[in-house]
């Protein structure tokens, strides 16, 4: 009972946490804004960002509208690193399988825009979700789903399948990056956690953002190229004793 209480509050610290950490991964993005999928890696930063910081703000407020407000938000966020994450891995250099890339992106843009559309007027039709009068108090929104609801969990787990799977072409090509696979694996979890979340957890509860904050540390880890590591080594040198 008591570890039913902390779940929310342990999953919003650690989106919290993620969002905190969202600053030096833009901060080193934006320093590679120029490279082949720069700009793509902090449309997918900030996604991940506001897709952390609206699922813990659900816990702000015990009113089912305001948490459905930020539920609504989480969402936004949760499309904009879809996104992100599909133009990243078909923009970066290892993977090349991308047909047609102008027509591709564009529809990808085009679904993305359309799904966030519907999403923010959500309050003035049932084509995604209602929220139910009444409904069981909850540390996370509550809502009853519709048929865009499904639609939005498919496109968020097309677009992150799809960039898992060109991650996982460029593995199988025996592409010579450092991070391809690690790319691969966290894609394909947060692929499957995506799914898992929105099918058991109707509603604010996921897991998914914190799973989805994992591709932005790779990212980091990828683009920083161990520079902070070598800053701090001194520092954790341990300290000689006086003799």
């Amino acid at each position: 009972m008591v570890a039913s209480r902390l779940l929310p509050w342990v999953l919003a610290a650690g989106a919290v946490l993620a969002v905190l950490l969202t600053y030096p991964f833009v901060a080193t993005a934006i320093s590679y804004r120029r490279s082949d999928n720069g700009l793509a890696y902090i449309l997918f930063v900030i996604g991940i960002g506001l897709w952390n910081g609206m699922f813990a703000a659900q816990l702000l407020d015990p009113n089912a509208l305001v948490k459905g407000f930020f539920f609504a938000l989480a969402a936004v966020g949760a499309s904009l690193a879809a996104l992100g994450w599909f133009l990243f891995a078909a923009t970066a250099s290892s993977t090349r399988r991308v047909p047609r890339r102008g027509p591709v992106y564009g529809a990808a843009a085009v679904l993305v825009g359309v799904d966030i559309s519907l999403i923010i007027t959500a309050p003035v039709h049932d084509l995604y979700w209602a929220i139910p009068a009444g409904a069981t108090p909850s540390a996370f929104a509550v809502i009853v789903p519709a048929v865009g609801y499904w639609l939005h969990t498919l496109l968020l787990v097309v677009l992150f399948a799809a960039g898992t799977v060109l991650f996982g072409f460029a593995w199988e090509a025996g592409t010579t990056v450092r991070f391809t696979r690690a790319y691969a694996v966290a894609g394909a979890a947060t692929a499957a956690a995506v799914a898992a979340s929105n099918v058991v957890f109707l509603g604010g509860g996921s897991f998914a953002p914190l799973v989805a904050a994992a591709l932005t540390t790779v990212g980091w880890v990828q683009a920083d190229d161990g520079r902070t590591l070598y800053r701090v080594r001194p520092y954790l040198q341990p300290i000689r004793s006086i003799k």
